[in-house]
């Protein structure tokens, strides 16, 4: 017999769980197949579980053939040992929720292969965000409409789609205030011959990285060659810097520096940051937030810090929507709001982790559009952390890390046309 496998657009207001018993509840004859059967997802939900459990059970399921814990892995290994955990307690039908977020170019092959052997033997749901990560053996688009389950071909879904949406960025950048401007040496972070293992497996070889003021830098490399690693040790965060040649903003790391000396310097952006701001504010206080780098807004602001936080809505679009709460406001457009927070004090360096994952195709290119008005726009270095290849990025270097048995190398690449 053959299965069913459907594709579902990811919204964050149906649940994947919720969904799927609106699936196994239908009449529709093709969704027979899902009744009474148990889903097992594959997910930022699941492994969020098991993440808890090893934090406050010490309960080690998926790492207990390895030294490290999950949180010093990259989030594509994790993922991946997620994958490997569910497929051997055979799973009835398969749930996977956006499965090739976070991973590099190999390890999606790897995935993509697995998972067309798998539907061979075992119906298969996917909820995704990008229209290229559909499976080439998904049959139907699943939409809910009225909590009622109606399936598209696959091949009327593509035809129908329109990918590419930009923002109108004709505005200028909106300039800081003026007691925002810092004085800080041409070169933001220099690393020299940095070095960094955990449990004796090295991680990081001789790298050496100079990032400028006016930088674009895209950073690469396949999972667990170290780029969480060396983000960590530029926002002060990793304590491996010390004693080494790194120095951030003119100060080597250890010379009596605070984190948030560091902090201040940097605009850092990752999707796994979005769970702290879900509190009742306005999309007009979250980006004068970042004039007071706090999580919302406690303090009455000044007129000129009310100018600047419109200034900055209007240029993404958003400036009808003030008073609109922010926790409401659909995933692109929280996202392109935390990056003007993030930009409105026109930080020496903005970090973007992963920035993209989760946004669908019209989302991605909006939040792309952003960041290189950014980089055109102003001093602003950015780093740009990725390993989804994103067609309108274009950044001005590429740092890409390249796995050894001594740690990772890093070299530096100038794109060309």
């Amino acid at each position: 017999m053959k299965h069913i496998h459907l594709a579902i657009h990811y919204f964050k207001t149906h649940t994947p769980e919720l969904t799927i018993q609106h699936i196994q509840d239908s009449e529709h004859p093709l969704l027979s197949g899902f009744k009474a059967k148990t889903a097992t997802f594959l997910s930022n939900t699941t492994l969020e579980k098991f993440v808890q459990a090893e934090l406050l059970h010490d309960d080690y399921t998926l790492t207990k053939d390895s030294k490290r814990k999950l949180l010093s892995l990259s989030s594509g290994e994790r993922r991946i040992l997620l994958f490997d955990y569910l497929l051997k307690n055979d799973p009835e039908f398969l749930v996977i929720v956006n499965p090739f977020d976070s991973l590099d170019v190999k390890n999606v092959a790897r995935l993509q292969k697995r998972l067309t052997t798998l539907s061979k033997h075992i119906p298969i749901i996917q909820f995704f965000s990008r229209t290229s990560d559909i499976m080439p053996y998904v049959q139907y688009i699943l939409k809910l409409e009225d909590n009622q389950c109606h399936l598209q071909p696959i091949s009327d879904f593509l035809n129908s789609e329109s990918y590419h949406t930009a923002l109108n960025l004709t505005q200028a950048l909106p300039k800081p205030l003026p007691e925002a401007k810092k004085h800080l040496p041409h070169k933001l972070i220099e690393l020299k011959k940095v070095k960094v293992s955990y449990n004796d497996k090295p991680i990081l070889n001789n790298i050496s990285w100079t990032i400028k003021q006016g930088d674009f830098w895209e950073l690469k490399g396949e999972n667990g060659t170290g780029k969480s690693t060396l983000v960590t040790m530029m926002i002060g965060d990793n304590p491996k810097a010390y004693g080494q040649d790194v120095i951030l903003f003119g100060k080597k790391r250890g010379t009596g520096e605070t984190v948030w000396d560091i902090k201040q310097n940097i605009g850092y952006f990752t999707p796994s940051m979005m769970h702290l701001f879900n509190g009742q504010h306005s999309a007009l206080n979250m980006v004068i937030s970042g004039l007071k780098d706090s999580i919302g807004l406690y303090k009455t602001p000044t007129d000129l810090e009310l100018l600047l936080a419109k200034e900055w809505l209007q240029l993404i679009g958003l400036n009808t929507i003030t008073n609109t709460t922010y926790y409401n406001l659909s995933e692109t457009n929280k996202r392109l709001i935390l990056i003007c927070r993030a930009m409105i004090k026109h930080p020496p360096l903005l970090i973007l982790d992963e920035p993209t994952v989760g946004l669908d195709d019209k989302g991605a290119s909006m939040f792309i559009n952003l960041v290189q008005k950014i980089s055109k726009d102003s001093n602003t270095a950015i780093i740009y952390v990725s390993h989804k290849t994103e067609a309108e990025l274009k950044p001005d270097f590429i740092f890409q890390l390249e796995r050894s048995e001594a740690g990772s190398y890093g070299t530096v690449i100038t794109p060309t046309d």
